[in-house]
């Protein structure tokens, strides 16, 4: 099992600065049969994200419904723990983060016991390394589950 932030799901749907890594990601993990796993934020974001590329590139209501569509083929599991925004809560506090959106993410890699992957490097700075779980796409390499 693996978990995907949002900065990994957009790279899975516009080509940028390693949607290479973040397809070869998703492709190695679905033939591993890992599950791949975000918590509820993630569609949002997700939204968030191809909504501000009609605002910045100009893409048409009918392309953006296109890419959400796309997003929703990958099999991505939604997962909410009882105890996931607590935890968010408190790895915010603990990380100085700014926003408990991305705590979400790494409270439920931290509970499921498994990788988060993400190219947000402002996320990466403010955790300093301290959690050896949470990894940057750009370090992914093709083969790995």
């Amino acid at each position: 099992m693996i978990c995907v932030d949002a900065s990994v799901v957009a790279k899975w749907l516009f080509p940028e600065e390693h949607s290479d890594e973040a397809l070869a990601l998703v492709a190695n993990s679905v033939q591993a049969g890992q599950r791949i796993v975000a918590p509820t934020p993630l569609p949002i974001e997700v939204t968030n994200i191809v909504r501000q590329r009609m605002l910045r590139d100009g893409l048409s209501l009918g392309q953006a419904r296109r890419l959400l569509g796309q997003y929703h083929a990958f099999s991505v599991t939604i997962s909410t723990p009882e105890e996931l925004s607590e935890r968010a809560l408190a790895l915010a506090d603990a990380h100085n983060l700014p926003a408990v959106y991305d705590a979400h993410y790494v409270a439920l890699a931290e509970m499921l016991e498994c990788e988060l992957w993400t190219s947000d490097r402002r996320l990466l700075r403010a955790l300093g390394g301290r959690l050896p779980f949470v990894k940057w796409l750009g370090d992914y390499t093709r083969g790995e589950p």
